[in-house]
């Protein structure tokens, strides 16, 4: 290849190394006290691992707190791939997943910097379902039941709370007061067309478990204080409250809370117990914005889906339809106008756009196959990853200003040659990893010293080669020709056998093994071009200055 092409070459690979390390500007969501904002930040290309800048450690178990789980491991199996597909739509960079022993799936996320809201995103469960609130009065017909079941077990509370004796004593119910206070849940037009039934009945003023709701205003639409929240849900859990409950009926809870007539209220809602349809076939989830709802969540079923739920929902035009996500009704109950097919939304409700990206996340990824609950918690600080980066940073250098020093006192001015090539083999090197996303972990920093320890070797073996052509008398440039053509042979060998060893450690390792193995990768290529081509240009450099040499420094 001629000279000036070489050259030209090797400038192009530094231009495009040093481009792939410059930090730069990029536009990134970050959080303000108000929510969500999108800011100007500085981005440095190569990432830096768990062990190096810090981040957040989880370990996840089977929950069994409403059921056993027969076989945990399968259980967990199962788990494993919904959790990765999850973080890897997280945006974290090289996280590792993976499970430990048979009852527990650990979980490292480098540089997290919203460990909240990250545990919810790993642990939601994300079942999704579409259930018809009830249209038939039945929790009030079965109230004196859920009374009595509650006296008979004896965990009555002595008063219920100041909103629902005040509630209670009123001849108002919740239905009346959400269409006169601006302040609660916005009504539509079908719902007000139930306020005049809403507002003729009596709030109950029963047992204990009648107390604490109060009618609202749709169909199966029921309102507790949030402070009589905890009484509520402890009833609920009883089993013999649960008998009580209408049959094919089950009650739940809303998502959000109300302020009404200063009082802060959550919806709890009856709906039937099986949903026309699930999320299983759902294929697709992303946020959005719209001017009269707020930030929703736009989601699409696939075609198998979408026929069921059109199917569902044209025998359920006029009804309420409950969109529930692990047991938790997501806003207030849509009326069903007409039949829908394989597109729908759901109403966040007023949270911020941040939280509809993350529901439309795990709804992307998939429902957890079993609950799982946070076993551990660690964040892996500041100073850990900067003692990590110290501790390796230092034993590069030693390693290299080793592999230097023997180099120019054994080698003198090829020695000196291959210095240069080494440096720009260290740039080569970050900038691969730069290119392809990879993260630099501890691992990966003993895999940037042993492809250093490759490089220099390959430079070795021509080095001796030469020094054998020379000491054969050979002139010079034939020396430093065949010294490359002769070394070739080995130098590829050790490295092709080098890089599949590597590749066996990327595809069957996880976490720390493959950060090795991605760092050592790349250091086997760089050192090949810096070894072959690189060096061998510098020596074709120096050799068209010096026509007439006889002597060469090796």
């Amino acid at each position: 290849m001629n000279l000036k092409i070489r050259i030209v070459i090797i400038l192009g690979l530094i231009i495009a190394s040093a481009a792939a390390l410059f930090p730069r500007n990029v536009k990134e969501r970050v959080r303000t006290p108000t929510g969500f904002a999108y800011d100007t930040v500085r981005r440095v290309p190569l990432k830096l691992g768990l062990d190096l800048q810090g981040g957040m450690h989880l370990a996840l178990e089977v929950d069994e707190s409403k059921g056993v789980v027969a076989d945990k491991s399968e259980a967990l199996d199962r788990a494993l791939t919904v959790v990765r597909s999850r973080i890897d739509q997280f945006g974290v960079a090289e996280p590792l997943v993976q499970k430990s022993g048979s009852d527990r799936i650990i979980v490292e996320l480098p540089g997290i910097d919203d460990p909240e809201r990250a545990q919810e995103v790993v642990q939601q469960s994300a079942f999704l379902q579409f259930q018809i609130t009830d249209k038939t009065q039945a929790l009030e017909r079965a109230l004196p039941r859920l009374d009595a079941a509650v006296a008979a077990s004896g965990a009555a509370v002595a008063a219920a709370s100041p909103a629902a004796r005040d509630t209670a004593r009123s001849p108002r119910i919740i239905g009346g007061l959400l269409t006169t206070d601006t302040s609660g849940v916005a009504t539509t037009d079908s719902a007000r067309a139930d306020t005049a039934r809403a507002d003729t009945a009596v709030a109950p003023t029963g047992g204990q478990f009648s107390r604490l709701i109060q009618q609202g205003q749709m169909p199966g639409e029921y309102f507790v204080a949030e402070d009589d929240v905890p009484a509520l849900e402890s009833y609920l859990s009883m089993p013999q409250v649960r008998a009580a409950i209408p049959p094919g009926k089950e009650i739940l809870f809303g998502s959000d809370t109300s302020q009404i007539a200063n009082q802060l209220y959550r919806a709890i809602y009856v709906v039937d117990q099986r949903p026309i349809i699930t999320g299983e076939y759902l294929t697709d989830a992303k946020p959005n914005t719209s001017p009269t709802e707020g930030t929703i969540v736009e989601f699409q079923f696939n075609n198998e889906g979408g026929r069921r739920f059109r199917s569902e929902t044209s025998k359920h035009i006029q009804d309420y339809m409950a969109i529930v996500l692990d047991d938790r009704v997501m806003g207030r109950p849509p009326v069903i106008q007409s039949a829908i097919g394989t597109r729908g939304q759901i109403t966040m409700g007023g949270r911020n756009l941040q939280a509809a990206s993350d529901l439309a996340l795990v709804l992307r990824a998939g429902s957890l196959p079993t609950p799982l609950k946070i076993a551990e918690v660690r964040q892996i600080g500041a100073s850990l990853g900067q003692d990590s980066v110290r501790k390796g940073m230092t034993a590069g250098l030693i390693a290299i200003l080793l592999v230097v020093g023997i180099m120019l006192v054994y080698y003198r001015f090829s020695g000196f040659l291959s210095v240069i090539g080494l440096m720009l083999f260290s740039l080569f090197t970050l900038a691969i990893l730069a290119g392809f996303g990879a993260v630099l972990t501890l691992p990966g920093l003993a895999g940037f010293v042993l492809s250093l320890g490759i490089a220099v070797d390959a430079n070795v073996l021509i080095f001796e080669r030469i020094r054998e052509e020379l000491n054969n008398g050979k002139t010079v440039r034939t020396a430093v020709d065949e010294g490359f053509g002769h070394a070739m042979s080995a130098i590829v060998d050790s490295n092709v056998t080098t890089a599949l060893t590597g590749a066996v450690l990327y595809q069957y390792g996880t976490g720390p093994v493959q950060g090795f193995a991605v760092t050592l990768l790349a250091g086997i290529a760089a050192s090949m071009v810096c070894a072959i081509f690189i060096v061998r240009t510098f020596f074709m450099i120096w050799l068209s200055r010096r026509q007439t040499t006889t002597t060469l420094s090796i």
